[in-house]
């Protein structure tokens, strides 16, 4: 009888080894695989998102070199430093509290450090008050807070910082505060006229035309420091919006601020403060024209609201929408003219020609 055969186990041994494309592949080709079949189906993988400390260093930085922009950069600091508030504000709505608090203490620690390093300890108190702005935009943006509440809000704690380190300026100078002022001002003028080049018989005329206007200048410096609040505060809000719509979705739907008005009641403030300013009434010459000032500024904003609506309505470019916004702010008579459309609206309301959208 012949012995029988015995069959090899080599094959399958070698298909064991060499893996099924079915079954026995290894972990790593099939979760590759898997990811293919996945970007195949429809649907790629989700990108890598950054990490939040990545995220946090980064605003920390950009918050610090807003600031130290203003000087380091003399002119152009200025543009970048008003901007100061705004990474603190996104934090705060990308991450919420208490995680986004790093952001203004880290920026804040630092800052400050850097400031007395410089001997510009004097400054630290604004840095914070630019700080806290950031997080009260960027905890109501987050919450969906009405933009008066917002700005509000924002406003009234810089306001008060400044009241307050105001009140001890005085105590310190000992009621000398004005007189130091015209003085400060005066010197600024001359110096900054003197490096402008040879001076010449306009220059001369401009420089004592500008030390005239120094004493009206520093009597209303209380309300242009408001107004200034207000459009800071209002800038970094427009860009934070606009920062939600993209990258913090879960902020929920905000109003149209091309549809905003001022309250109406400001309306009376405007006439009274006008009517102090013609009356025989000397000590309240000076407070009727920082209210005007207060609130030509907030006329001003919307004003531009009605600009804005119209510009989305007939679809303008975003470079023609930008130059018209930089003239309507730079540009002295298109600011007043800006703010005189926002007050008449009240009576007018220029933007009822136009339906308002479903």
């Amino acid at each position: 009888m012949p012995a029988p055969r015995h069959r090899s186990n080599a094959k399958p041994f070698l298909r064991t080894m060499s893996g099924s494309p079915d079954d026995n592949m290894p972990e790593i080709t099939q979760g590759v695989h898997s990811e293919k079949m996945n970007s195949t189906d429809g649907n790629p993988p989700a990108p890598r998102q950054p990490t939040a400390g990545r995220e946090f260093f980064f605003h920390i930085v950009l918050t610090l070199s807003f600031f130290l922009s203003i000087t380091f950069v003399p002119l152009a600091g200025f543009f970048t430093g008003i901007l100061t508030p705004l990474p603190t504000a996104l934090a705060l709505i990308k991450f919420g509290l208490p995680a986004a608090s790093v952001v203004p203490a880290v920026s804040g620690l630092f800052g400050s450090l850097v400031l007395f390093l410089m001997d510009m300890s004097q400054s630290i108190p604004y840095f914070a008050a630019m700080l806290a702005m950031g997080m009260i935009l960027g905890y109501g943006i987050g919450r969906s807070w009405p933009s008066e509440k917002v700005v509000g809000l924002a406003s009234l704690l810089v306001i008060s910082i400044s009241g307050i380190i105001l009140v001890i300026t005085l105590l310190e100078t000992g009621g000398e505060l004005v007189r130091l002022l015209e003085e400060d001002f005066s010197k600024a003028i001359t110096t900054t006229l003197s490096q402008l080049g040879k001076p010449s018989s306009e220059a001369r005329e401009l420089e004592s035309s500008l030390l005239a206007a120094v004493p009206l200048i520093v009597r209303i410096m209380p309300g242009i420091t408001i107004s200034c609040t207000l459009g800071i505060c209002w800038l970094n809000m427009l860009i934070a919006r606009r920062y939600c719509r993209t990258a913090a979705p879960h902020v929920g739907p905000m109003e149209d601020l091309t549809r905003w008005k001022a309250p109406e009641t400001l309306v009376w403030l405007v006439i009274a403060s006008g009517l102090v300013l013609i009356a025989p009434l000397p000590d309240l010459k000076y407070p009727a024209l920082n209210a005007l000032v207060v609130l030509g500024s907030i006329y001003f904003l919307q004003g531009l609201a009605i600009a804005s609506f119209f510009l989305a309505q007939w679809k303008l470019p975003f470079f023609m929408r930008a130059l018209i916004y930089a003239v309507l702010a730079l540009q002295q008579f298109a600011s007043m003219a800006t703010a005189m459309v926002g007050l008449f609206d009240m009576w007018f309301d220029f933007r009822r020609m136009v339906k308002k959208p479903a």
